[in-house]
């Protein structure tokens, strides 16, 4: 049996571009996870962010970190987003790992205060992005 060179070749392009297309969609999907956590805080909304959490998750402000469950988390964060309402954020910086899975953002927070470096730390649960660490740290 021979097989026609068109054949092969649609053949070998679905398997060298269907990869391509899976990553690519995955990268939209963090996208939008991003998206959305750095609207929850531009609005200094610690509910908004509490969804995007996990049920336990380290939490960094200022040098004093702590794991806190889901609920102490949301109101670590309310008190935070009260003493320190934002006036802007956004993200300047992402990335993820090779295997994928564990995405990392890095924004600027800032407050009539001040400035808050965030770095945001999320990986897949159940498929699933999640925070599992989110630092603030004033910048000087």
């Amino acid at each position: 049996m021979k097989l026609k060179p068109k054949f092969v070749v649609l053949v070998f392009m679905a398997l060298f571009l269907l990869p391509f297309g899976q990553s690519n969609a995955q990268e939209k999907k963090d996208d939008v996870f991003l998206v959305e956590v750095e609207k929850a805080l531009k609005a200094s909304s610690a509910k908004e962010l509490t969804r995007f959490l996990q049920d336990n998750v380290e939490i960094r402000l200022n040098r004093k970190k702590n794991t806190y469950s889901h609920q102490q988390a949301e109101m670590v964060l309310k008190t935070f987003f009260q003493e320190h309402p934002a006036t802007d954020f956004e993200f300047i910086h992402d990335g993820n790992n090779d295997s994928g899975g564990i995405i990392y953002a890095i924004g600027s927070y800032t407050s009539i205060g001040g400035t808050h470096r965030v770095v945001v730390r999320a990986k897949k649960v159940e498929n699933i992005l999640k925070i599992y660490r989110l630092e603030f740290s004033k910048e000087q």
